[in-house]
């Protein structure tokens, strides 16, 4: 495989990972349509539509480091204060005290116990949900005004061409690509 592939390698995954959560984003809405929609399962999977479709962006807009940073804080933070309620979702009905959203992946009744597929669902709807403040804090970024400080350029004002000239005053020989 040569270095020349290396870059189209996380293009071709992002691509993929798009497609497969908007078309699952999509289909499981379409299948559910019919009545067995809640509002967790209708919040999850509209998330997971709005990843995919950002992830199918071809010119997503990026922000800066503190964009980043807050977009992941807010990711952590959706899953640690959603992990503290007890829940009555729809999930674990083992448990007494089921904890999570969109679904409970932790239970505390009768000691603790973590269900791997439904932590799994909860990290991929919030890692949806980091992408879509990340494009949001992107496009906030492009509105706040310029941050930078001016710089006074006016001891710059002259030119380096006089300076040129008069250091070599014969210039009869030279050739500029045909422009003489």
């Amino acid at each position: 495989m040569s270095a020349e592939l290396w870059p189209s390698i996380p293009a071709v995954l992002r691509v993929m990972t798009g497609w497969f959560l908007l078309g699952i984003g999509l289909l499981n809405l379409a299948v559910e349509i019919d009545g067995g929609l809640t509002s967790a399962y209708l919040v999850f999977h509209v998330m997971i539509a709005i990843g995919g479709v950002l992830l199918l962006l071809r010119h997503r807009p990026f922000p800066g480091r503190a964009g980043h940073l807050v977009a992941a804080a807010l990711v952590a933070a959706g899953i640690v204060v959603t992990t503290v309620p007890d829940s009555s979702g729809c999930c674990m009905a083992g448990d007494s005290g089921r904890h999570g959203y969109p679904f409970p992946f932790l239970g505390t009744g009768g000691g603790l116990h973590v269900e791997p597929l439904y932590l799994a669902a909860d990290l991929i709807f919030w890692a949806c949900a980091g992408l879509l403040a990340v494009v949001i804090l992107a496009l906030v970024e492009r509105r706040l005004p310029e941050r930078r400080t001016a710089v006074d350029l006016s001891r710059y004002a002259g030119h380096a061409e006089p300076g040129a000239m008069s250091a070599t005053p014969d210039r009869t020989g030279e050739n500029v690509g045909g422009l003489t």
